[in-house]
């Protein structure tokens, strides 16, 4: 995953003026781009709990994209904000989710 957002201006264009679907577990923000390529933003607060839950709630994030990203159609920019819910969950539960998000979204095929 070396395509990142990193700049605030990115993350607050698409909480502003992309898709939003709100899943159990996770916030799915997206905007198509004209880059070519996908970009992803992943964001934790500390609803979520202490460094370690942040930690690994933005690694069971980042598996989940990677899972998804070969299937993906097209290039968007996409941030995912963990909920504080996503304490304690396995990897198949935000798999599911963010699934569920991208293909509402037309994301995935």
């Amino acid at each position: 995953m070396d395509n990142t957002l990193k700049l605030n201006k990115d993350f607050k264009r698409l909480y502003y003026r992309g898709n939003c679907i709100p899943c159990h577990n996770v916030v799915v923000y997206a905007q198509k781009n004209k880059l070519g390529k996908t970009r992803v933003g992943l964001t934790c607060g500390k609803s979520v709990g202490g460094a370690v839950l942040r930690n690994r709630a933005k690694r069971l994030m980042r598996e989940s994209f990677r899972t998804l990203s070969p299937r993906l159609n097209g290039s968007f920019d996409i941030v995912i904000v963990a909920r504080s819910r996503i304490s304690g969950k396995k990897c198949d539960e935000v798999l599911r989710d963010i699934k569920y998000a991208f293909k509402k979204m037309g994301i995935i095929i």
